[in-house]
């Protein structure tokens, strides 16, 4: 998505939403002026600006996978963030698991959610429709508390494993005082060899 993975994640977050709003605009405009219309490289611009695999794809292969994200945008509503994390997926993935379409990575990105956050959303969009009932919220309040407590028998094992030990002085005092009475040292005993 040629962006700069450097900074506070506060700023992070504020460049993916502007660089997804930038997709998003262009998606539009694509989409009207149609694929075809994309000299190769725009076309190339494009797919790299969504994640698609542009290094050693023909253009004609760059149409078909930018016609898809579009397609998959636009028409059928699908989110520009999951398009993005299949795109990663795809790349994540070797050679002999290689995904022919987006659309089966898109369905590995979504089979591989846990079903616990598969859980929490489909909680949300059934509070959101009014049919949550109070047997689905105590459900998914069992897992958070689960999840919360194994993330806690994690931490704890990960610090009686390992204690952090953070009592080394990096400004090395030490070693320059050392070095400077070294240098006194010297300087006497070649004045008393002077002398003598």
């Amino acid at each position: 998505m040629n962006l700069n993975a450097v900074g506070p994640d506060t700023f992070l977050r504020y460049q993916i939403r502007h660089r997804m709003r930038q997709i998003k605009r262009d998606d539009r405009a694509i989409y009207v002026e149609g694929v075809s219309s994309l000299s190769v490289p725009e076309l190339q611009t494009a797919a790299a600006s969504r994640g698609l695999r542009t290094h050693g794809v023909s253009p004609a292969r760059l149409r078909d996978d930018l016609q898809t994200w579009l397609d998959l945008r636009l028409k059928y509503g699908v989110p520009s963030t999951l398009l993005v994390l299949s795109n990663a997926f795809m790349y994540a993935t070797g050679k002999e698991t290689e995904f022919n379409t987006q659309i089966d990575a898109l369905k590995a990105v979504l089979s591989s959610i846990p079903e616990e956050l598969f859980h929490e959303i489909e909680l949300e969009v059934h509070t959101l429709e009014g049919a949550a009932t109070n047997k689905q919220r105590l459900e998914v309040l069992k897992e958070q508390q689960e999840l919360i407590e194994e993330e806690l028998q994690q931490s704890q094992t990960a610090r009686a494993k390992a204690p952090i030990k953070d009592d080394a002085d990096i400004d090395e005092k030490d070693e320059h005082k050392k070095d400077d009475e070294k240098k006194e040292q010297k300087q006497q005993q070649d004045a008393e060899t002077k002398k003598a």
